[in-house]
């Protein structure tokens, strides 16, 4: 029972960060981010190259600013991911779709007669 209570109390003292890297352009570039980042003690890292960011599960007294110079010691930039960051990208995500869609109503349209 205690090695519960135990296993409970580490992973209540887990905080999950999210990085902006900058400088990767490859599958590369990202295992070499997630294995420097991986290598701090207390971290459980992954990184996506298609976003470039760094998912991090961290102890709760590793700090951003650790992370972050773990990834320059790599050879590239790291900055903490925000909420408003993600909400900003939304919208743009989204217009291309709706531009498609005009230009296939347009298209579909003329060739019907």
């Amino acid at each position: 029972m205690t090695e519960v209570a135990a296993h409970s109390e580490q992973t209540s003292r887990i905080k999950r960060i999210r990085l902006d890297v900058t400088g990767m352009s490859c599958g590369a570039c990202s295992r070499r981010v997630e294995n420097t980042l991986n290598k701090v003690d207390g971290v459980q890292a992954t990184v996506d190259i298609s976003t470039k960011i760094a998912t991090v599960d961290a102890r709760h007294d590793i700090t951003v600013a650790e992370l972050c110079d773990a990834v320059e010691r790599a050879g590239y930039h790291a900055e903490e991911r925000t909420a408003g960051h993600d909400d900003q990208s939304a919208p743009a995500q989204k217009s291309p779709s709706i531009v498609a869609r005009a230009i296939r109503w347009v298209t579909v349209g003329h060739m019907g007669g």
